[in-house]
């Protein structure tokens, strides 16, 4: 072999030297973005939480056996959510609190006390709400009966 066929040949070694730095380089940066991704637990006291959940659970069918449900509606024109009781609920009965759920930045967490008016609905105005998907979480008792009812509603 002359000195030109042996420039022409593929040197092997180097070639894989190669691939493996841009292996382990593509590796590390794809490492290095997903820990700078923001990532929220999604509760912080999640262990309390579970020791409550037969709780919950009774409230989840407590609701489903009412006769009349509830409704949770995002009003877009009027820029409210409105929860309107049953009227079978007595305005004076009715306690409870109404949680605005940001799924991905708990920060934005709102609770509210829940306040009925004379049509037994409560409206949440959503101004300066940040846009995008909020659980509406309901938790009520009346007649010493504990309720619960979410929905997803998109601002």
């Amino acid at each position: 072999m002359n000195k030109e066929e042996k420039s022409s040949m593929f040197d092997w070694g180097k070639g894989l030297t190669v691939a493996i730095i841009l292996f382990i380089c593509t590796t590390l940066g794809i490492v290095a973005y997903i820990v700078s991704l923001d990532y929220y637990m999604v509760t912080d006291n999640h262990y309390e939480k579970a020791e409550n959940y037969q709780d919950h659970i009774n409230r989840v069918e407590q609701t489903g056996a009412l006769q009349d449900p509830i409704v949770i509606e995002f009003l877009k024109e009027e820029s409210i959510i409105s929860v309107q009781f049953p009227s079978s609920f007595s305005k004076a009965k009715v306690t409870g609190k109404i949680e605005l759920y940001r799924p991905n930045n708990p920060g934005l967490d709102k609770i509210l006390a829940l306040d009925l008016d004379e049509n037994f609905i409560h409206r949440v105005s959503t101004k300066g709400l940040a846009k995008g998907k909020w659980l509406v979480k309901i938790t009520w008792s009346s007649d010493a009966k504990e309720y619960y009812k979410e929905k997803s509603i998109f601002i």
